[in-house]
């Protein structure tokens, strides 16, 4: 069995600036690969940045609130993933909206002929009751990527949040449940949201054993971002790939 570290940046695709600073964490530092979201306004470009380097390896970052919708003119829960999760487990036309948003997302990410290296989402909605079985239903039998269900996991020891606890047992859940797709077995970065630490990063990824980790980065901007500069850090050599 190998031991596999993973360093992703999600919200590919949100603006040109976040494009331009994921890119660079790519192409000078450790980043692995990037989670696309579809239908926003930077999308078009960062497809163009990702066949313009080839090496980022792409995944489909789902997105159901705090988004420009690709089917509706706005969200009814707008920016509230807590929100968006009531109103989908109570609601048959917000599920009825989800659904779609689900299809159609996936849609446009296979239109780009994009490999998909990896799934997850926004608010890591994918693992809501009502959400998850409608992603597996569009995902097809071929997709060799990985799902991010991987156990949270935080750089310091203290009280866990109730919803990231809640989180976890979803998260537990699904990867029973998982058509045999490939999932991350630990979710590190959920703590450190906008401000990653290298130190802690390398820290943590000593003591790792077998399986897939990954860790989530939200580079911002190309100067004075911590996430960036975190990436900036590392052996690229060393943790583009998987480690074994």
């Amino acid at each position: 069995m190998t031991r596999e570290i993973f360093f992703v940046a999600d919200d590919f695709g949100a603006s040109a600036e976040i494009n331009r600073a994921i890119v660079k964490a790519h192409r000078d530092g450790a980043l692995y690969g990037a989670s696309l979201m579809m239908g926003q306004p930077g999308t078009e470009d960062a497809v163009a940045l990702a066949r313009e380097n080839p090496s980022l390896k792409i995944g489909w970052h789902l997105h159901l609130c705090d988004s420009r919708p690709v089917t509706c003119r706005e969200w009814p829960w707008h920016d509230e993933p807590v929100k968006a999760g009531f109103r989908m487990a109570l609601s048959g036309s917000a599920r009825k909206l989800m659904e779609s948003e689900i299809r159609v997302q996936w849609e446009l990410f296979e239109a780009t002929g994009l490999p998909c290296a990896f799934v997850n989402s926004h608010h890591h909605l994918h693992s809501h009751p009502m959400v998850y079985p409608r992603l597996l239903e569009v995902l097809p039998a071929s997709f060799s990527g990985w799902l991010r269900l991987g156990q949270p996991r935080f750089f310091e020891n203290g009280t866990v949040p109730l919803s990231t606890r809640a989180l976890g047992m979803l998260m537990r859940r699904h990867r029973r449940n998982c058509r045999g797709f490939r999932t991350s077995r630990t979710l590190w970065g959920i703590d450190r949201t906008f401000r990653m630490d290298a130190r802690e990063v390398t820290d943590a990824v000593r003591l790792l054993d077998d399986g897939l980790h990954e860790f989530i980065f939200h580079p911002r901007k190309s100067d004075g971002d911590q996430d960036l500069a975190a990436l900036m850090k590392f052996n690229n050599l060393c943790l583009k790939a998987k480690v074994v």
